[in-house]
């Protein structure tokens, strides 16, 4: 039995609580399906965190803009996720984010997929439900999806970085948030020069 594989037996309450303290970090492809699957535009859904704004060990997620370094998350309103419906539920439940499907866990696995350690992501006070079924295998197909994701991501973040360091070293100003919105294709109108 792996460490800390009891927690394969969470199910959510729905208290929404994970949906109003974090700010969840999203990457290109979750912002591209949300647009494909609500019809909202990305700057509706889109909100740009600063350090002060959340705690986010990894320096890669953020991104080089005019305003300083931002990490793109998914936008609050009234103190809670957009999609926060007001009975607890996500008004985005089939198409939400990645780190929203593989939230709260946190699980490492063995060179061969064997899970070998569960962790519970504690970012909220949860009232958690003890009595679900979260099997290993599918588990496992979610956390490679959002780590691909993620490393693809953080690719394009890399490169767009570059550039701007480039563009300071020219004399000139880095770009704004929707130029790198069009960089990653998600704002046709604004696209950078920079997208191939």
């Amino acid at each position: 039995m792996a460490l800390g594989e009891q927690y394969l037996k969470f199910r959510c309450s729905q208290c929404g609580r994970c949906c109003k303290d974090p700010l969840l970090p999203l990457t290109d492809q979750d912002v591209r399906h949300l647009m494909e699957r609500t019809g909202d535009q990305c700057q509706d859904m889109v909100l740009w965190a600063s350090s002060a704004d959340i705690e986010l060990d990894e320096p890669e997620w953020y991104v080089r803009l005019r305003q300083g370094r931002r990490v793109m998350v998914l936008r609050h309103q009234r103190g809670a996720c957009r999609y926060l419906r007001q009975d607890g539920g996500c008004g985005a439940y089939l198409h939400r984010p990645l780190g929203c499907r593989v939230f709260p866990f946190d699980p490492t696995f063995d060179q061969r997929g064997r899970l070998k350690r569960l962790d519970l992501i504690q970012a909220a006070a949860c009232p958690r439900e003890m009595d679900g079924r979260n099997g290993v295998r599918a588990l496992r197909q979610l956390h490679q999806r959002y780590e691909s994701a993620i490393a693809a991501y953080l690719e394009r973040v890399a490169e767009w970085n570059q550039r701007q360091r480039q563009r300071r070293r020219q004399g000139k100003a880095a770009e704004t948030g929707p130029a790198f919105l069009g960089y990653l294709g998600l704002l046709p109108s604004c696209r950078s020069p920079l997208t191939k």
